[in-house]
């Protein structure tokens, strides 16, 4: 069910906001409009088209990736089901105290409600003075970054001229001192999942539904892409290495014919 909810302007100045696509800030809003009070709803791309752009041919999913990877929502997964929790929800909105808790569970699987406002606060239509403002809506936890020189120059590109600087000054796409390495390492995640993980990640971003996308940070949306398991090749288990889900295998089987026909080609 739909919601009111207040938006500032600030938020269409917002300097983090103004670099991803029109049709992703508008998802942005959406959202809000569909969020319970605790900024939380499912993730369920086909439902949120319905109800965001009913009458567009859009990628939600691809929208919703990348609001994740700019920090201004995180998906996340509790029990086999999809979530997604908007960031700084508690700083840009005031739900009234009549509307309906939460009873989606929160990033860490445990369901918090908030106490409703029966003890003055502002009201829930009342504008609240610093929501939406540039900065308030800017991440909080966003790390600055700085470029190093023997790194292929910063700003918005596509992983394939990423990729293409990448190889003209002899480095690698994803560094050996990146933490996604050693995030892998402990997960128990093997070179041959590493491998497979980022081959699907370069052929959806060079020539398959995202070779449009356009990034400042390619090593740390590869990352993302690994925590957040887009492509669901692996399951971690309480004990022991990381083993390969059905889909994994199936992924992992194609490469391997694929490669056998290269070998026999040459």
């Amino acid at each position: 069910m739909a919601r009111s909810r207040n938006i500032k302007p600030g938020f269409f100045t917002n300097e983090d906001l103004v670099e991803l696509n029109f049709g992703t800030r508008l998802l942005f809003a959406g959202l809000w409009t569909l969020a319970d009070r605790e900024g939380r709803l499912e993730d369920r791309p086909k439902k949120i088209k319905i109800g965001v752009f009913p009458a567009d041919n859009v990628d939600v999913d691809a929208m919703l990736q990348e609001l994740h990877e700019a920090k201004f929502v995180v998906r996340y997964e509790v029990d086999g089901s999809r979530y997604v929790q908007i960031a700084n929800w508690s700083k840009h909105q005031n739900p009234h105290h009549t509307e309906k808790a939460s009873e989606i569970p929160g990033i860490e699987g445990a369901v918090t409600v908030k106490d409703g406002d029966k003890a003055g606060g502002n009201p829930a239509d009342s504008l609240i003075p610093d929501s939406l403002s540039s900065d308030s809506l800017k991440p909080a936890d966003k790390p600055a970054t700085t470029a190093k020189p023997s790194r292929p120059s910063a700003g918005l590109k596509t992983l394939k001229t990423y990729l293409a600087e990448c190889e003209e000054q002899g480095v690698k796409p994803v560094p050996d001192d990146h933490a996604i390495r050693t995030f892998m390492a402990k997960a128990g995640i093997c070179d041959e999942m590493q491998q497979l993980a980022w081959m699907r990640f370069r052929e959806e971003h060079t020539t398959g539904t995202r070779k449009d996308k356009r990034q400042k940070d390619w090593p740390a949306t590869f990352a993302n892409s690994v925590k957040d398991r887009w492509y669901r090749l692996w399951f971690i288990q309480a004990n022991g290495p990381a083993q390969w889900t059905t889909e994994g295998l199936q992924a992992k089987r194609v490469a391997d014919a694929a490669n056998e026909d290269q070998q026999e080609a040459a």
